[in-house]
């Protein structure tokens, strides 16, 4: 920041001035399957300007067996690069910090177990995000990079699965997570290092399976530029120049001959070119048969390389939402209403009252936190989406489509409780049906409940007359006072006394007057 001139205020606003400043840093870790990346940045004139970045080699994904379990060594690994990346964050409130979690912890059949002894070093929740969130991300952080508006592929070559994306200016307009990554390839087709023509073609193979299904969708766009992100595609980059293969960026002629070499080279331990990082020789094989297998299939003869990448696009965003309020969820429940035609006359009715009743108990039932009146308030909003498909069921309709939609900015917890509030919004209450999830305490999720619950009950008739007067709450009861035109209705006190009963399987009684 600039120095600021000597003011003859009060001594406290020295104070303000520095928390002021320190608000405006912000941090994205990415704990990914090779390595773990940290950045953070700060805001100058309103733009970032990084301040630290760090790398943290761990192949994360190299642990994992066949039961897809990783291995305490593996995991050590991770929790060692978490401390010192803890040391780097001291001072960071929640709010200025995002952690992302990708292939390997999505798949990791003991993943939970990661998560929760990461959480005692790590002082800040970490979001295990979908393939689909990963590919977003990452073209953001090249989209916030590159200027212009031109059709763009983006390719991400991570430890343990591939993103290719095509978008025009910040807008991704196809999104894809294949599983094939450098690690998780290095373990399939070149586990003892050895390099041979065999292994080789059978990566290539095995890649360009992963590709084939995408090119309908993909030739349906016509990309001008083809950027490559990550250490893989870095490093071959890199190789490729300094051999003289290229002049810059990667041909499909340089990425044979780089294949040559790494056949005569003949094993891992013999790629000890400068360009290569010790802990990339493994690696070095598979990431270019993975690259290679998308050239072949996509029919590219050139991409350029570049430094930003999925770390970016989660600090980007950030930095968005917390300082312009421009979150994209927001968009992605905007986009979803208007392709299902909500009743955004209905919708409004309902968040309303869940507004009303959410702020009646919101400190007696600590939803404190902003997430959970977001939640609520998409819930609220997304509530009948079903009704596109048939308006019996409407409420489980909901619900699956919530559940298995793309969410652009959504983490998989954040997904699970939004589908579940929606889908115990009516009928009979099933608490065995909220979700699991690790970052969201179980109790609190109990409540948004029993919050869209009543929302949706007092809205049944479809008008605009309030129903609910005032609201009051302890900590396991709710108590309503009605309007008084609507204390004699007497369907309302039948509705009322059966939602009681649901609501008491939550532990939470109702009462009313």
């Amino acid at each position: 920041m600039t120095d600021k001139p000597v003011s003859t205020a009060p001594e406290h606003t020295a104070n303000e001035s520095h928390q002021t400043q320190a608000a405006e840093q912000f941090a994205a870790l990415d704990l990914g399957s090779n390595s773990f990346h940290l950045i953070t940045a700060r805001v100058v004139d309103g733009a970032l300007q990084p301040l630290l970045k760090l790398k943290q080699p761990v192949q994360l994904g190299a642990g994992m067996d066949d039961k897809q379990s990783l291995s305490q060594q593996a995991m050590q690994r991770g929790f060692e690069a978490l401390h010192i990346c803890a040391q780097r964050l001291q001072g960071f409130a929640p709010e200025q910090v995002r952690v992302v979690a990708t292939h390997t912890l999505r798949k990791a059949s003991n993943g939970r177990e990661f998560l929760q002894r990461a959480a005692t070093i790590l002082p800040y929740p970490i979001e295990v995000i979908s393939g689909h969130e990963e590919a977003r991300l990452i073209y953001q952080g090249v989209a916030q990079t590159v200027a212009g508006q031109a059709t763009r592929m983006v390719i991400d070559i991570g430890g343990g699965s591939t993103e290719l994306i095509v978008g025009d200016g910040s807008q991704a307009r196809f999104v894809a997570s294949r599983s094939m990554g450098c690690v998780s390839f290095t373990e399939q087709f070149f586990a003892n290092g050895k390099i041979s023509k065999k292994r080789f073609h059978k990566a290539v193979v095995a890649a360009q399976r992963e590709v084939e299904p995408l090119l309908s969708q993909l030739n349906r766009y016509d990309w001008t530029t083809v950027i490559g992100t990550s250490g893989t595609i870095k490093t071959i980059a890199a190789v490729v120049k300094d051999c003289g293969w290229s002049e810059g960026g990667i041909t499909h002629a340089s990425l044979l001959e780089l294949q040559q070499w790494l056949l005569t080279q003949g094993h891992a331990d013999a790629l000890t070119h400068k360009a290569i990082a010790p802990e990339r020789q493994s690696v070095m094989a598979a990431g270019c048969a993975i690259l290679l297998a998308i050239f072949n299939e996509l029919e590219l003869d050139y991409l350029s390389e570049h430094d930003a990448a999925l770390r970016e696009g989660v600090l980007y965003e950030l930095a968005a939402q917390q300082l312009q309020g421009d979150d994209v969820r927001q968009r992605t429940i905007d986009a979803i209403a208007k392709r299902y035609q909500v009743d955004e006359n209905q919708a409004a009715r309902v968040a309303i009252s869940a507004d009303k009743l959410f702020h009646g108990c919101q400190h007696a039932w600590a939803l404190e936190r902003p997430i959970w009146y977001a939640l609520l308030s998409w819930a609220a909003r997304l509530h009948e989406v079903g009704l596109h498909i048939n308006s019996s069921g409407k409420h489980k309709h909901s619900a699956y489509i919530l559940a298995h939609a793309d969410l652009p900015g959504f983490n998989r917890e954040q997904q699970d409780i939004l589908a579940a509030i929606v889908r115990l919004q009516r009928k009979k209450l099933q608490p065995s049906a909220l979700p699991k999830t690790r970052l969201y305490p179980l109790r609190q999720v109990q409540r948004l409940v029993a919050i869209i619950r009543l929302a949706v009950l007092v809205n049944q008739d479809r008008q605009s007359d309030p129903v609910i007067a005032k609201v009051h709450a302890e900590q396991d009861n709710l108590t309503l006072q009605l309007t008084p035109d609507r204390q004699q209705d007497m369907v309302l006190q039948a509705d009322l006394l059966n939602e009681r009963q649901q609501l008491a399987k939550l532990n939470i009684e109702l009462l009313w007057a």
